[in-house]
């Protein structure tokens, strides 16, 4: 065999050349017993030691390795604090979030709903209210009394705090998880005013979120004195008051700048704030009456605390007694007042719609100032209730369903002082006074012709065209002269139209209302018209005339009277059971203790109760000022 080159094995330094047959056998040989003594050789040598896999570490070591039993399952200190920190990092974030993207909401439609206020002829004095029982107001009309004792009831530190007060938030929360579920405050007054002005009075967490992030967005945007005047203007006292303005109104019948420097009426409106519903049942609950007086003296004491009373002053103090409540401002006559004065507004405004009319005020925002004197008022009431509590229905037939109507004009003006349209206008809504058009008889139709013409009787067309002008009407214009029944009129037009003669031939239209302001800001002024007249009684005056008449078919009275720059009028009518159809004034009770004269009417008469009632109406409100009390007229 020819020889071959065998490349030695691992570790050997030369080839190996093999020749021959044998040559090979040979090298094979030694080449099996070489492998054969390494393999031996490494079966004999130790194995190495391995090393253990390299153990990842968990990113939260939970359950815990290397630890056994409870230990095994309690979570270490570094991931209690790790998961605090965590959580807290989230809800932070979270509420900057929120505040950044919370917007302010539009002011809810009821909070900024306002009343029309119908006031007396002095501006002050309210009659009553339409609509949303509020009236907002500057912070500078609202005495600091007042504020002191609003902020020393609900919010001592409101100038010096955040708008929003962890610690009440917390002490809400502990009241709501012992609460059985009934939600607990816990607001400052910032939060009060977001809740009552921009969203609503529903007690859910997710309200009370969004009224804090309201509150720290508002506090951040207005002052906060602007914040405290918008909270008084809104906040509820019960008897459907809304904000201080009509709450002083409400509850002590006068506006709130009356209330400077009278810390016990400023207290007890800031004791109703809390629980508003249940002190409006004082009058009638002891238990709310004793404690609406503890708040009372809260509120006292945290003024005194705080530095806004003196003591000496807060010892003098007493409870205030409110006046009583009347749940209806239109019951009683104060109703007639406001139709009077819508009725007038809506007949300017046929007739120039710039005038405002009673859909227009009754949108809220407005204070409509009348002409009409509680005084007057009251003194009209006062009479006719005098006289008809004589009359007795239950005995004399005669006596049922009678009727007066009484008003009361300033001749030197044309402005209504007063009148007396019925006894309750929740339950009689038409009115006597303003309403209700008679026949007024030959004696008045001709006492009211003798102011515009000097002879009507012989010139009846002239006189009746001139008496139209100032609204008495002749429902038959073919009688000439007219008959007693002819000639109709309002004891409002009556008394109007009687003032010409004794006011030098001057007639003034009369009307209701002086002004109508709108925000506080006058919008609208009654400017009344005056004519002349050339009539045969213009020096008929001191003392005045009085006319005492029957209209044809006895079913009205009529007294008319000039008292001292007022003119009067007062009718008396009657009705059957059916309460439409007027019947015959005969028969009436005899009015008691009438100084009746010989030339008198009779003290049974119709005519009688109508003259009384007309001098007692003067008895109240002139002679009771020291003129004396004239005797009973004669007829002219």
């Amino acid at each position: 065999m020819r020889g071959q080159l065998i490349h030695p094995a691992d570790g050997d330094d030369e080839p190996i050349t093999i020749t021959g047959e044998l040559a090979v056998d040979e090298v094979l040989a030694t080449t099996a017993t070489t492998a054969t003594d390494e393999s031996d050789a490494i079966e004999r040598t130790p194995p190495r030691p391995r090393r253990a896999p390299k153990r990842r570490r968990r990113f939260i070591d939970y359950p815990r390795r290397g630890r056994s039993g409870i230990r095994h399952w309690l979570p270490s200190w570094r991931l209690i604090l790790g998961t605090a920190f965590g959580f807290l990092a989230l809800l932070v974030g979270g509420f900057c979030y929120a505040l950044h993207e919370v917007q302010i909401p539009r002011p809810n439609d009821f909070a900024t709903a306002q009343a029309t206020i119908f006031d007396y002829a002095d501006g002050r004095t309210q009659i009553a209210h339409v609509g949303v029982n509020r009236v907002s107001v500057p912070l500078s009309q609202i005495p600091p009394d007042v504020q002191h004792a609003l902020l020393a009831a609900e919010d001592r530190s409101f100038y010096t705090e955040a708008s929003v007060s962890p610690t009440g938030i917390l002490r809400a929360a502990k009241n709501d998880l012992t609460a059985s579920g009934n939600l607990q405050g816990g607001s400052t007054i910032t939060q009060q005013y977001v809740k009552n002005y921009y969203l609503t009075e529903q007690q859910t967490y997710s309200r009370k979120l969004d009224e804090i992030l309201v509150s720290i967005k508002i506090d951040g945007q207005l002052s906060k004195n602007q914040i405290l005047r918008n909270y008084l203007n809104t906040i509820y006292f019960s008897r459907g008051a809304y904000g201080v303005q009509t709450a002083a109104r409400t509850y002590f019948g006068e506006p709130v700048s009356a209330l400077a420097h009278d810390p016990a009426k400023a207290a007890y409106l800031a004791s109703l704030v809390r629980q508003p519903y249940y002190f409006g049942t004082a009058s009638t609950d002891p238990g709310a009456a004793r404690t609406l007086a503890a708040r009372w003296n809260y509120v006292l004491d945290g003024m005194v605390t705080e530095g806004w009373l003196t003591r000496s002053v807060r010892d003098t103090l007493t409870f205030p007694t409110p006046i009583p409540y009347q749940p209806n401002d239109l019951a009683g006559m104060n109703g007639y007042l406001v139709n009077g004065a819508t009725q007038y507004l809506d007949k300017l405004h046929a007739q120039d719609p710039a005038v405002p009319d009673s859909n227009m005020i009754a949108r809220g925002g407005y204070t409509v100032i009348t002409t009409f004197r509680q005084a007057d008022m009251q003194a009209a009431r006062a009479a006719v209730q005098r006289d008809l509590s004589s009359l007795d229905p239950t005995r004399n037939p005669a006596d049922l369903n009678v009727h007066v109507g009484l008003t009361a004009v300033d001749t030197t003006s044309g402005a209504v002082l007063g009148f007396y349209g019925g006894p309750d206008y929740l339950t009689q809504g038409f009115d006597d006074a303003l309403q209700a058009a008679g026949p007024t008889g030959s004696a008045v139709s001709t006492a009211l012709a003798d102011g515009v013409s000097v002879d009507p009787k012989a010139d009846w067309p002239d006189a009746i065209s001139a008496l139209g002008q100032v609204g008495i009407s002749d429902s038959n214009p073919k009688d000439v002269p007219p008959t007693d029944d002819d000639v109709t009129a309002t004891p409002l037009l009556a008394a109007a139209a009687f003032m010409i003669g004794p006011n030098n031939g001057q007639y003034h239209q009369p009307y209701e209302v002086s002004e109508v302001l709108y925000q506080g800001r006058v919008i609208w002024q009654a400017a009344p018209g005056t004519v002349g007249y050339v009539g045969s009684n213009q020096v008929l005056r001191g003392g005045g005339p009085v006319v005492t008449g029957l209209d044809g078919s006895a079913q009205w009275a009529w007294t008319l009277a000039d008292l001292d720059n007022v003119s009067l009028a007062v009718d008396m009518y009657a009705t059957k059971p059916n309460g439409v159809t007027n019947r015959v004034l005969h028969g009436m009770t005899a009015l008691p203790n009438y100084p009746s004269t010989p030339s008198g009417p009779e003290p049974s008469t119709p005519v009688s109760r109508t003259t009384s009632i007309a001098f007692d109406y003067a008895q109240r409100t002139l002679f009771g000022k020291g003129s004396p009390r004239p005797a009973a007229p004669s007829p002219p």
